[in-house]
């Protein structure tokens, strides 16, 4: 068949110049980040890949591997996206329950249509007359709708008699558009899913496939219209004769194999993507010709396994169109690209694609280190709104903590496999510390503030301390577990899962996951005996340096940490004016809670994360002037969770990390 692809003529817009500041919500200056959870789908001629995230759609020129337009910012959360068969309209669900329909020339909204809940694909007809999605799975039932694709007006609802839909919901169209097919959980199998098919002429089901032992990931028909290609987590793609529903052909034996991708090529090639790796050994994609058995192309994605981490949303993270565009995901950062007719892997940055968990500015403002889930830290320098990596060694791994201390040095602590590293951020690459003897999930790191002590915990419930300045090993205590009622699964059994300093570095405190508390004494390296046990249920070190607060089934009073006693007054004067300050601010209705408080360096200025409103679209930022309680303004960008916010030394910039995966740089200096 011959390769009939539609050009797509270049999007117009006035998306040009610096791409941090595209879109940006009144007051903020720049975006950092474009946002976690890429859902990706190429355009039909291979000229252009959208990419979906948690602020909106990117678009992305492929030959120059670079964003050209930026939209949707308002809605956010796109869960599914993909281009028509023409190329003119691109087709995102987002998060809201709401199905758009765009024009690829100017963003512009062409069709919604309302969703009865969350979807896990969209795709068009291929003669683009009908869009349909398929329902999230155990949710729901397995419900697949239909639309007129230019007006959104209903066509078709179609529905299995199955008590919930799977874990993937798949759908294709037949080339003619008779057919559709989808998925839903086995009735016979446990954890294996049916395939589904309905006749869209007379709306009945007309086939049920099930022969998958796992879950389905994706299904193809043929262009020829004879064929119907599945394949799925069993590592085994079947193709079904459309005629008689009867197996036509297998491909199977591809070793461990985390999931395959089929598709058809125009000219009905039948390739795909399959994704093989094990807890030892590397973790590649391939992509095959499933009848040949030749291999067109293989990357290494991850590096060492034990430094990957996979979202396990196959569909949504590789994307595998036409059985000639590839597009993945790696390590959390960046974007692949492959095509059959150039087999050299292009690589861009999509910069940072998992979403920050904490972060500081440098002693000198102009530096932003920001500590990103799966990702590790990440430099972000203020002139400029580039990253790099804080520490430059190819083989640190993802796995990363950042601390900033008393003085305003940056560290990192890094883990990988069986290996814990203390390191100066943007240092010289030679580790401070570096200590073994643990299992890497065992792992969790803490620096005392005053930067002089480093510890982190063993399995076994074992808390190592280091002296940072020689490098040298001070304490090794043990911290008693819980036995585990599962010998066969180690993360079920007890395990420290937090370690802190006091704020002058000559306590620690570890707290295991069966909630049992320890306090330890660097001075004379021995346990301190807070109280019996079982009475306190958790504690925290006061910001004042000199309290424990202790919390438990009863009345517990603070513990005083310079005389080693429990308090006779409980009252900590440094905590009393911190919630007077509070109490007084003049809050409106949108930051009527506080949370997470920061302070400027002069002290004049508090800044909180505000509750969530159901009334308002954007997580909201307070800032007040301590002084008077005045509210000086309420900052409203994010679409999730502000995980952490930080003002810059000079009083000029407020950040806001949010869990949407982006860093929003605020303008301080209107409201000041």
């Amino acid at each position: 068949m011959e390769n009939q692809k539609s050009s797509i003529a270049a999007p117009i817009g006035s998306f040009k110049g610096d791409v941090t500041t595209w879109s940006l919500p009144e007051g903020a200056i720049a975006r950092l980040g474009r946002g976690s959870e890429p859902k990706m789908a190429f355009s039909p001629d291979g000229q252009y890949l959208v990419v979906g995230t948690c602020i909106g759609l990117w678009l992305y020129d492929l030959n120059k591997l670079s964003p050209i337009a930026l939209w949707e910012v308002d809605q956010g959360f796109v869960e599914s996206v993909t281009f028509s068969t023409n190329g003119k309209w691109i087709a995102a669900s987002f998060a809201g329950r709401i199905l758009k329909i765009l024009d690829v020339q100017n963003g512009i909204c062409l069709t919604q249509v309302k969703l009865e809940t969350y979807v896990d694909s969209v795709t068009f007809s291929y003669d683009n007359r009908y869009i349909a999605v398929a329902y999230c799975g155990y949710s729901s039932s397995p419900v697949v709708e239909v639309w007129h694709a230019a007006t959104g007006k209903p066509y078709a609802k179609f529905t299995v008699d199955a008590e919930r839909a799977s874990m993937y919901r798949p759908i294709s169209f037949s080339h003619d558009t008779r057919m559709i097919a989808s998925t839903c959980m086995s009735a016979t199998t446990e954890g294996a899913d049916s395939i589904i098919v309905w006749n869209m002429e007379c709306r009945e089901q007309i086939a049920c496939l099930t022969r998958h032992t796992r879950c389905v990931i994706i299904l193809c028909f043929s262009p020829c219209g004879q064929y119907l290609a599945s394949g799925g987590e069993d590592g085994t793609v079947y193709v079904w004769d459309v005629n008689t529903w009867q197996q036509a052909k297998e491909y199977t034996d591809y070793g461990e194999v985390y999931g395959i991708t089929p598709s058809y090529s125009p000219d009905g090639i039948i390739r795909a993507v399959i994704d093989t790796h094990d807890e030892t050994g590397p973790a590649t994609i391939s992509v095959l010709d499933l009848e040949s058995g030749e291999q067109l192309y293989t990357d290494q994605v991850w590096g060492n396994t034990i430094d990957f981490s996979y979202t396990g949303d196959w569909g949504n993270n590789v994307v595998f169109s036409n059985g000639s565009q590839l597009a993945y995901e790696c390590r959390h950062e960046m974007i692949n690209v492959w095509t059959a007719d150039n087999p050299v892997k292009r690589q861009f940055v999509h910069s940072p694609i998992s979403f920050p968990t904490s972060m500081f500015f440098s002693h000198d403002g102009k530096t932003l280190a920001v500590q990103h889930h799966h990702e590790g830290v990440m430099l972000w320098d203020i002139e400029s709104k580039r990253s790099r990596p804080a520490v430059k060694v190819e083989s640190v791994g993802k796995n990363q903590f950042l601390y900033k201390t008393n003085i305003g040095k940056l560290h990192v602590v890094s883990i990988i496999n069986d290996t814990v590293r203390l390191w100066e951020a943007d240092g010289n690459g030679i580790p401070l510390i570096e200590g073994t003897g643990h299992k890497y999930w065992s792992a969790v790191p803490a620096l005392a503030p005053t930067g002089n002590l480093f510890a982190y915990t063993g399995e076994d419930g074992t808390v190592q301390v280091w002296d940072v300045q020689s490098g040298k090993k001070l304490h090794v205590f043990t911290h008693p577990l819980e036995p585990s009622d599962n010998d066969d699964d180690e993360d079920d059994g007890d395990c420290i899962y937090e370690l802190e300093f006091s704020q002058d570095g000559k306590l620690l405190v570890s707290e295991s996951k069966s909630r049992t508390f320890k306090l330890w004494d660097m001075e004379l390296g021995q346990e301190i005996e807070l109280l019996p046990s079982g009475r306190i249920t958790g504690f925290r070190f006061c910001s004042c340096g000199q309290h424990i607060v202790c919390f438990g089934d009863e009345e517990i009073p603070n513990w005083d940490i310079i005389n080693r006693e429990f308090c006779k007054d409980d009252t900590c004067m440094y905590e009393s004016k911190k919630y007077a300050i509070e109490s007084r601010l003049s809050k409106p209705q949108e930051c009527d809670y506080l949370d997470k408080p920061v302070y400027s360096s002069c002290g004049n200025y508090i800044a909180s994360i505000a509750s969530w409103n159901k009334d308002l679209k954007r997580y909201p930022i307070g800032l007040w002037e301590v002084e008077s309680g005045k509210h000086l303004v309420t900052f409203s960008g994010h679409v999730s969770d502000v995980n952490e916010i930080a003002i810059s030394p000079d009083n000029k910039l407020l950040a806001s990390a949010s869990h949407d995966g982006t860093i929003l740089l605020w303008d301080l200096t209107l409201y000041l």
